[in-house]
């Protein structure tokens, strides 16, 4: 019998953009959809890079992905595994700016599965969506880059 298990701190190596690929496809093989998927990170940590993998893994057409900086929130429709992504992006957005009109609640009410850049200003609105929370925090630059994953529930045999 297999339980899902959440993962805690653990840190992937990503030297290059397939390391990046293949930690999108190692996330996106144990989502189930209902997850929220917090990015943090320095600008050009490659956040919008990863979602776009994410959305390729998901069989969603990754050239649909781009920054919503501007935007602040993109819907991508259902890939071939049934998942449609919105991705947010708060980088604009000051700590204590109001989300109201952004509609997050309506968003994260939806079936979607929820990828967030920036994710700070809205901290306290996530811990209390009573989603999955997945954190993924880049750091370092070039060969030196790394992602931290944290809170994503993998199957694990139990014995």
């Amino acid at each position: 019998m297999k339980e899902r298990v959440p993962v805690k701190g653990v840190s992937f190596p990503l030297p290059t953009l397939n390391a990046t690929r293949r930690l999108a496809r190692l996330l996106s093989a144990h989502l189930a959809g209902n997850e929220v998927v917090l990015l943090s990170g320095e600008l050009g940590a490659g956040k919008t890079t990863f979602t776009r993998f994410l959305a390729e893994a998901l069989g969603i057409d990754p050239s649909w992905v781009s920054s919503p900086s501007f935007t602040l929130v993109q819907r991508y429709p259902p890939g071939k595994r049934g998942l449609a992504i919105t991705h947010v992006d708060l980088y604009r957005l000051p700590e204590g700016s109001d989300l109201e009109p952004l509609g997050l609640h309506e968003i994260l009410a939806s079936p979607d599965l929820v990828v967030v850049e920036w994710p700070a200003s809205a901290e306290q609105f996530w811990a209390e969506s009573q989603r999955p929370l997945i954190r993924v925090a880049f750091t370092g630059i070039g060969r030196q880059r790394s992602a931290s994953v944290e809170g994503l529930a993998m199957s694990q045999s139990k014995s």
